[in-house]
């Protein structure tokens, strides 16, 4: 072992989290207000803290939350990091960077540097992505105007938020985000839990923060869920905007890479135009039959059998073999049970 991944074994074998180590030198006074006050707005409104301790005082909460340290008295590395108005004087890299690429990675058109305490760089981060990054389809229902994201706004939150929580801050690297016209990359520097293998990432999993101090007090504060609802929530958006769940790589450290339209994505990856034809059937209808498979791609029984089996990435079989058999996506008896 080298590196983060020696730290992090000798860390945990004392008992810590990267995020759990006390930091000397740092008091209350030296906290930022503006990010106390967000937590405290944000955590009346979950009902995840008590009234008492958001009335109390910053010492009093920051005990509440666990983020002082029972051997030494001072605070974590997550207060610092959550609270602090320049988490980059004690960690290098604790920021986010966004950019725009018209075409690809060499074509950056413009980018921004979100910083300050992580309370604030969630909803600064935020904020630019809406009103600066992604782009809205306009129509129109009678008089009213309707503005459609280009992705979706949840699943958009959502994979900030998890990047913030879960993210390796002993890196030294910030969180990225690229956006493209057709799509965006979330990628965060860090490690997956042995427990959760990728592929299995968006479906029903424990949670198992990187930073569990961190993902606390952004629980508590209604910014993330536990038990692994944040990747529940993504999947209800994207299913809404009749997507597909983003590509899951690991390239040191998470990728999540979203397509603004479902054939785009599938080009990107190579499938079969017969495939494809499949999966637009299912999002347009729900459902696909056997027989729908051989009257849109007019092939034979058994070919269109061969067809669904190998759309079984996407899709999965309900009812019994014969008349009462169809393919619905994959994640929604997910969604359907969450």
């Amino acid at each position: 072992m080298r590196g983060a991944a020696l730290n992090k074994f000798l860390l945990e074998r004392t008992g810590r989290k990267w995020d759990g180590v006390p930091v000397p030198n740092v008091t209350v006074k030296d906290l930022s207000l503006i990010a106390l006050q967000r937590f405290r707005r944000e955590a009346a409104k979950s009902g995840r803290v008590d009234a008492e301790v958001l009335k109390d005082t910053t010492e009093v909460l920051l005990n509440n939350l666990h983020l002082y340290d029972d051997n030494t008295g001072y605070m974590k590395r997550a207060a610092i990091l959550l609270f602090h108005p320049d988490p980059e004087k004690y960690y290098t890299g604790a920021y986010i960077k966004i950019g725009f690429f018209v075409r690809n990675d060499a074509d950056l058109a413009f980018q921004d540097e979100v910083h300050g305490s992580l309370m604030e760089q969630i909803d600064k981060a935020l904020d630019l992505l809406k009103t600066k990054y992604i782009t809205y389809a306009i129509s129109y229902e009678g008089v009213s105007r309707r503005e459609k994201p280009t992705f979706p706004e949840v699943a958009m939150r959502e994979s900030l938020l998890n990047a913030v929580a879960h993210k390796d801050y002993s890196t030294g690297v910030p969180i990225q985000i690229s956006v493209y016209p057709d799509h965006i990359v979330y990628w965060n520097p860090g490690t997956m839990p042995e427990q959760v293998p990728l592929n299995k990432l968006f479906q029903k999993h424990s949670s198992f923060p990187f930073n569990p101090d961190i993902a606390n007090a952004l629980f508590r504060c209604g910014d993330i869920e536990a038990w692994g609802r944040g990747y529940s929530k993504i999947l209800e958006s994207i299913y809404e905007h009749k997507l597909l769940p983003p590509q899951v790589d690991f390239m040191a450290g998470l990728m999540l890479t979203y397509y603004a339209d479902m054939r785009v994505q599938l080009l990107k990856e190579y499938v079969d135009e017969r495939l494809i034809k499949i999966i637009e059937y299912v999002r347009d209808n729900e459902k696909i039959t056997n027989s729908d498979t051989q009257k849109l791609l007019n092939v034979s029984k058994p070919t269109a059998t061969r067809m669904l089996k190998q759309a079984e990435i996407w899709l999965e079989q309900q009812g019994k073999v014969g008349m009462g058999t169809n393919y619905i996506f994959k994640w929604k008896p997910f969604l359907i049970g969450s």
